[in-house]
């Protein structure tokens, strides 16, 4: 029985690329859910302070 090489090494390749691929969405979620909560988070600061992680928060928001 001979073995392909090839054609395994594709599906080591495919299985590798949806794994990745799974975290990567995890990891979008997990960005998502803490960006949301950061603005939570920053609606229940005093007024004097939300301006401050306001700004940081848009300067996040355009690097990433």
């Amino acid at each position: 029985m001979a073995v392909d090489f090839d054609a395994l090494d594709l599906v080591r390749s495919q299985n590798r690329s949806r794994l990745y691929n799974k975290k990567l969405e995890e990891l979008k979620q997990r960005n998502q859910s803490l960006q949301e909560l950061v603005e939570a988070m920053v609606q229940e600061l005093p007024s004097e302070k939300k301006w401050s992680f306001e700004e940081r928060l848009k300067k996040l928001k355009n690097s990433s």
